[in-house]
């Protein structure tokens, strides 16, 4: 693999858990060696249960962190050291027990102790069983791990070691977790100074304090945006319909509930915003009336009057006059056809395109059928992402248009 030796000179410390993935780690630990990188390997007690630091030692040349008391001194602790010289920490895998003390900054070993000590970027790979990722502790634990700047590569769906078939928890491959890391290096602080309004989610308009229209978008993309233009330096405002997501790290958040108020959000932070990136999936419509109190059901209209919500892409376009407009199209037919006629209408920079038609990605889900297209027409075919690798491929044609603008 090329990686433009992106890597060489960087200092990653990989920690390696007590999982069966702990053998793919090896692997992982070749190529980031081959690449260029000065790979540090920590393990606890179990991974070596899976796997002999020997093994790491050979293929890195560097000497392998089992426990707290390895490479030690009065003058240098080794996983202090290891933490203070690192560019990145990649905790791959990941076990529920490693995530855990994490999130409760537990320091029991060498590689929690490590963890808590890191100065540089945490990178963490879950893989474990499927009913122990879907679990609502761990889940809980990942949510606040994110909240704290900690970058997770989310497990894929393929068989597991326990024999479950296309369940969630497979370790990545080693390209993806390289590529990712990868991207960490290559785009560190390329937005810096940037600012980024995103808005996210639905909108809930409401009927009478019970009920209310809405739609099925759970905020993932637009949270992915917003972590991964924070990540690259951007200063970034999250205006957020109803959500269960974490706000991600070092992102300023403002919730809304109704199309209305996230009109009013976005026109009061519009005048010193360089790139709007409107991914929410806004209702068009609202009832007439809203009632105060809650409707008895055998007192229900048959019919409710609607009227129509602000267009928030077709203001921002009218009111401002330099940066960037990034908007969405979810469609279920036609998509490059109706996503373009969208992208001239309301006079936007980009539009992303999603094909909601097919189960499994779009609202709710981890991935998203899309393309991205510009005025010069769709850049490739119609492709499926994980909503965290399209939100890197979106701030990266933002990055290149920004560099067009400035010259």
């Amino acid at each position: 693999m090329e990686n433009d030796r992106i890597f060489k000179g960087k200092i990653i410390a990989l920690g390696v858990c007590g999982g069966i993935a702990a053998y793919k780690a090896v692997d992982l630990a070749s190529k980031l060696t081959r690449e260029g990188a000065g790979v540090k390997v920590i393990m606890t007690q179990n991974a070596t249960r899976f796997v002999g630091p020997i093994t790491f030692q050979s293929v890195t040349g560097q000497p392998v962190l089992t426990n707290l008391f390895d490479m030690e001194s009065s003058a240098n602790i080794g996983h202090v050291r290891i933490s203070e010289e690192a560019d990145i920490l990649l905790i791959a895998p990941a076990t529920a027990n490693i995530i855990a003390k994490t999130a409760y900054g537990i320091a029991d070993d060498a590689l929690s102790t490590t963890i808590l000590a890191a100065r540089s970027t945490v990178v963490m790979v879950p893989a474990m069983n499927n009913h122990m990722w879907l679990n609502a502790a761990m889940q809980h634990n990942v949510e606040v791990l994110k909240s704290r700047g900690f970058h997770i590569i989310d497990p894929e769906i393929g068989r597991l070691a326990c024999g479950e078939e296309a369940a969630v928890g497979r370790f990545p491959e080693t390209s993806r977790i390289i590529d990712y890391v990868h991207g960490l290096f290559a785009h560190a602080n390329d937005l810096k100074g940037t600012s980024i309004l995103v808005t996210a989610g639905g909108t809930h308009e409401p009927i009478d304090p019970v009920r209310y229209i809405g739609n099925r978008s759970s905020g993932k993309m637009g949270y992915a945006i917003a972590e991964e233009a924070a990540a690259r330096g951007a200063d970034v405002t999250l205006i957020s319909g109803p959500t269960a997501l974490a706000t991600p790290s070092c992102v300023a958040r403002i919730n809304v509930e109704t199309a209305q108020q996230m009109y009013e959000a976005v026109m009061d932070n519009l005048e010193e915003t360089e790139v709007v990136i409107m991914s929410a999936a806004v209702a068009d419509v609202r009832p007439s009336i809203a009632k105060s109190e809650k409707i008895k059901k055998e007192r229900m209209p048959k019919n409710i009057g609607l009227e129509l919500n602000p267009d928030i892409l077709h203001a921002i376009a009218s009111e401002k006059a330099g940066g960037l407009i990034v908007g969405f199209a979810a469609e279920s037919e036609n998509m490059i056809e109706h996503a373009t006629d969208k992208l001239q209408r309301k006079s936007l920079d980009l539009i992303v395109a999603n094909d909601i038609s097919i189960p499994g990605v779009g609202f709710g889900s981890d991935f998203n059928l899309a393309v991205l297209i510009d005025n010069n027409g769709p850049i490739g075919e119609p492709a499926t992402y994980r909503k965290d690798e399209l939100a890197e491929k979106i701030l990266n044609w933002i990055k290149d248009a920004l560099t067009q603008l400035q010259r």
